[in-house]
């Protein structure tokens, strides 16, 4: 029986390399997604802040403000050397055009942060106006995430990293309900229009943990429980209450409070802030347990293939001259052929289911990941084209869903078609 062609063996062997070569490219993306994540919680902090000082006419944190922004700088550099030490590199993998050209769309739209903080230390700008560029400026950080998930090969990853994308999404809401109440606390009064949106907020936050809850294992939805049993969940609901007692024209001074909301809603957002670091810890981990698993594997291939060389070593002429083999050792040498192809064989069938798990396993999450994707493109469209607020957007798709009787994703998927 014919023995395998060596470019056999060695493409059996360089399919292990490149998934482990993969697996530690997306290991280092998940580094510099923790850092993205600082980054986002040091804006979200600012925009608070920025909230405040703008709507209560620079009386409340001018100092905090001049203190956060130094924080998001240094969270900002931080970030930035590690896209450039993960992507811009000799060894730095290719095919992922995607994903730079979003982070160079997010690279981008954060040039713009100078010049929004100098129209807020000016009050060149209202507390809405500024809201809604730091939320632009986040939004796009997060779709990187979204955008690392979709280029993810392995299904316990991309998982994890549809779990923290759907996180992350959730404390932004929360980030924006705290800029949001911080708002009307500090200029005393909360609009019809504001009590919608602080609605809205509470909605999509709970909205976007259901998909976390759905995508997390046990161990981080343990860290979730943190959450949702904290005692700061109660004072939230609290000072919720008594923001929807406020109208338009309320006479009740309640300026100082916006200080207490801003503390207590912030206590909730850094304890979601280290949940969200867990996630990332366990997105590094896992990378490198399934490096290390593959590394197995391909030690195992090598051994395998290693017995089979040396089953197939080849007698010398001088060797063939002097004796002949027994037609008893012939048979036996036939045997050892048809089980070294035999382990060949196995090793390839093996290879290939191992692919073929994998893809299966990634279907589910590729397909959330695809909707999630369409219904942000779809809002952000909305809000260029229309000068929306992605809340409006938010609205308006789920208008068109109502009305048409088609889900979020059909009516984003008909904006996005239609706008091509």
């Amino acid at each position: 029986m014919a023995t395998s062609n060596p470019l056999t063996k060695q493409f059996l062997l360089a399919a292990k390399y490149q998934e482990i070569h993969a697996l530690k490219q997306l290991q280092n993306s998940c580094a510099s997604l923790t850092k993205l994540g600082d980054f986002v919680h040091q804006l979200q902090k600012e925009r608070a802040m920025s909230n405040i000082f703008l709507a209560s006419n620079r009386e409340r944190f001018k100092t905090q403000l001049q203190e956060q922004i130094p924080l998001s700088s240094s969270a900002q550099t931080a970030f930035y050397d590690s896209l450039k030490q993960t992507f811009i590199n000799d060894n730095a993998d290719t095919g992922h055009t995607r994903l730079f050209n979003l982070i160079t769309y997010s690279l981008q739209t954060l040039d713009a942060l100078p010049e929004l903080r100098n129209q807020i230390a000016q009050q060149n700008i209202s507390a809405v106006h500024a809201t809604q560029s730091f939320t632009q400026l986040i939004a796009s950080l997060l779709n990187i995430i979204l955008e690392a998930a979709d280029g993810a090969s392995d299904p316990k990853i991309t998982r994890l990293l549809v779990a923290f994308f759907n996180f992350m999404q959730g404390k932004e809401y929360a980030g924006q309900e705290r800029a949001c109440g911080a708002q009307a606390f500090a200029a005393s009064k909360f609009t019809t229009e504001q009590k919608q949106q602080l609605a809205h907020f509470v909605q999509e936050q709970n909205h976007s943990f259901d998909f976390f809850n759905e995508y997390a294992d046990a161990h981080l939805l343990k860290c979730f429980a943190s959450l949702t049993t904290h005692q700061v969940n109660n004072q939230v609901e609290q000072l919720r209450s008594l923001l929807q007692k406020l109208d338009d024209e309320n006479a009740q001074p309640l300026s100082q409070l916006s200080e207490v909301w801003y503390e207590v809603t912030t206590t909730r957002i850094d304890i979601m802030h280290k949940i969200e670091q867990n996630i990332a810890d366990q997105l590094i981990d896992t990378a490198a347990m399934q490096i290390a698993c593959a590394q197995r594997s391909l030690n195992t291939n090598k051994q395998v293939l290693n017995n089979m060389a040396e089953q197939h070593i080849a007698p010398t002429f001088g060797q063939l001259a002097i004796k002949q083999p027994e037609p008893e050792i012939s048979q036996n040498i036939a045997a050892d052929k048809l089980n070294s192809n035999k382990s060949m064989y196995d090793l390839i069938i093996e290879q290939s289911q191992h692919i073929k798990q994998i893809n299966q396993a990634l279907l589910d999450a590729k397909k959330v990941i695809s909707e999630q994707k369409v219904i942000h493109q779809a809002k952000y469209i909305l809000i260029e084209q229309l000068k929306l607020t992605e809340e409006q957007a938010h609205k308006q798709l789920q208008k068109q869903a109502m009305d048409t009787h088609k889900t979020l994703f059909s009516v984003a998927q008909k904006i996005v078609q239609l706008s091509d």
